[in-house]
This record gives C-alpha cells, structure tokens and sequence, in this order.
C-alpha cells in the first residue's frame, strides 16, 4: 500500500522526530510519499526547507506577524489537499498545525500530532483543540491520558533523544562548559549575552572554556555578531552531543535542550529569558512547578532554574560553581534518572495506522 505524507516541521527536534516517523513508516508501508516543510535528515524525503514564518515565537512577534503568518498557513493547506495527501504529521509548534489539523481532517485526511502541547504546564484549554487530532504521539509516558479528547487514539512513544544516550556519554570530561543559548533568534538574542557575560565571570583564571554548538549557519552568524571577541569561546557547528560529552557543566535555555543535558548526565543550569509582556503573560499560564523538563521528569530541581530576573550573572555563577564544586554527586544522580527513560518506539503507531488506511 502506497502512502502520502504531507508534514510540517518547525525546528530541528521536529525534523529528527519525523524522520524517525518517516522510516518505520517506510517499513510498514509498501511506498511512503512525502510534501511539506522540514530540515534536517526530512531533506532527503523532498520536502521544503523555508520555514523562517515558524521560527518566530513568543506571543507578541507572531500577532505582529500574525497576517504572514496566516497566509503561510493557508498556503501549506492548499498544497496539500491539490497534492491529494493521505495524512498530514504536524510536529510541534501546535498553535500553527492546529489550523491545519482542522482543515484537513474536514477533509477525510487522517490527522496525527507529533508532541502532546504541554497542556499539563500552561494553558490547559488548548485540550479542546485536541478532537482535530486523530492520532497525538507523545513523547512522556504522563501525557496519553491527558488527551481523552482525541479523535482516535493518543500514545506514548518515547522520546528520540533517548535513542542516542551513548552519543552524549562519556567518562572524560574537560574543562569545557556548554553553553545553549536556543535554536531560535528570539531566544538567542535574550539568552546569550547573560550567558556570555556569566561565563566570563566565572573564568576569570581561564580555566575553561566556552563551546556553543549550533545546528545551522545561520545560527552561528547570529550568535557570532552578537558575541563580542573572546578567546575562551567558540562557536561551533556541530552536534550538541559532540560538545556535551565533553562538558563538565552546561547553561541552557530552557526547552528540549534541557534533555540533552540530563542524558548526557551534565549539570546544567537552566534559564530562560524574554521580553516583559511575554514573560508576564506566561507566567499567568503556568500550571506547573517547574519548566525544565528534566525537573517535570525527576519530580524535582535537579536542574537550576533561573527565569527571567533570576537569570543574571550572579545567580548563574553561583549555580555554575554549585556544579562545578559538586560534579561527581549530580553526575551519579543523573545517571539513575536516565536507567528510566525509554527508547522511541513509533512501530505500534505505524501498525494502527496501516490498519486504519486499509478500513
């Protein structure tokens, strides 16, 4: 049986989600045909790599851009339904594919939501969006039964990243400190400076060294026209893995991340910066305790987190040298978090949905 994917990816964790998707479809399906928006390894199934409407986050630069926004939308509709997709994989980035969600489930296209909205931290109606949704694969063992809502069925797949633990682990840490400051302009722009100007205050003996590894090129430019000259850090692009691996302690930004430092069983301190009206506006949605998820995931801080105003040199330093002074004990601590986490596993999904394309 033939099968045609139209997908939507936002960022690089979507595009290694889908790819992923991709293959154990191909493996169920006798041909597995692809249309969409992507980067990454989803590059090699043909789809398009302009995406730059996606990257913009937050909640006031999307409304300022809300009417192109839209249109891009509209846009990705139409190709799909003149393409005559079978099923449409939104990856992430809910507000945008939920429109798409809706308009192409009218349609009889079989829906599928790849990362359950984190309904459970922040904006808990967002669920009544859910019933566009034939399939949502999440990604934490918690989130199914939060998904009642779905049209068919919602599971639990595993998360990629925990694939690849043995490409992040390693016994010999240097003296390198990762620093991740987002994969998105909005968030380095915030994120990088408090970082850059932390670390400079923690090496002033130049005993470390910085390594911000970067996805793309366009990343590295930015974050290179906004770091000022310094001979301990260094922009690279290269697999986050490469450099966390190596890594004695990291400072992240929150989001997913935040994952790659549990795995690779670096002490990270977790921050998040934005403008006010965002901040103010996220803040009054919070349902959780925390916003890392490796805290969510342990049911405790076992990462810093320092958001906002909390994100300043001093507290930075301070929880850099906590890890710095305490390295072997919360190294130990994340290594018994990680023996829980599970590998992906997207076959179940592929079987039910082989089925349901044969009914």
């Amino acid at each position: 049986m033939k099968i045609k994917v139209g997908i939507v990816s936002a960022e690089p964790s979507g595009d290694l989600l889908g790819s992923k998707i991709l293959n154990t479809l191909n493996e169920q399906f006798d041909e597995v045909e692809v249309v969409g928006i992507g980067g990454g390894e989803l590059l090699n199934w043909g789809v398009d790599a302009e995406r730059s409407l996606l990257k913009i986050m937050g909640l006031v630069d999307p409304l300022k851009n809300y009417s192109k926004i839209k249109n891009f939308q509209k846009q990705l509709i139409k190709n799909f339904t003149d393409e005559k997709i079978d099923v449409f994989i939104g990856i992430d980035s809910p507000d945008f594919n939920i429109g798409i969600h809706q308009a192409l489930q009218m349609l009889g296209i079989k829906t599928i939501h790849v990362v359950c909205p984190s309904i459970w931290a922040w904006r808990a109606g967002r669920a009544k969006n859910f019933k566009f949704i034939d399939y949502m694969l999440c990604l934490f063992p918690f989130e199914p039964e939060l998904c009642s809502n779905v049209t068919n069925s919602a599971m639990y797949v595993g998360h990629p990243l925990f694939d690849k633990k043995h490409e992040y682990q390693s016994q010999n840490k240097e003296n390198i400190v990762c620093l991740m400051p987002g994969s998105r302009a909005s968030e380095i722009k915030h994120n990088l400076s408090v970082m850059i100007d932390a670390f400079c205050e923690l090496n002033q003996r130049e005993n470390f060294k910085a390594i911000i590894p970067v996805y793309d090129a366009d990343s590295k430019a930015l974050i290179e026209n906004i770091l000022p000259a310094q001979k301990n850090i260094d922009v690279v692009q290269t697999k986050s893995s490469e450099v966390l691996k190596k890594a004695k302690i990291a400072v992240m930004c929150s989001g997913t991340a935040t994952l790659e430092g549990l795995i690779s069983e670096t002490p990270t301190t977790i921050i998040y910066k934005t403008n006010f009206l965002n901040y103010v506006i996220y803040k009054s949605m919070m349902t959780t305790k925390y916003v890392g998820l490796p805290n969510i995931i342990a049911g405790k801080e076992i990462f810093t987190e320092l958001i906002q105003h909390d994100a300043n040199v001093d507290n930075i330093v301070k929880d850099m040298k906590a890890n710095l002074s305490n390295n072997d004990e919360k190294t130990h601590q994340l290594k018994q978090i990680n023996t829980s986490l599970e590998a992906t596993d997207f076959s179940s999904f592929a079987v039910k949905l082989y089925e349901d394309c044969r009914s």
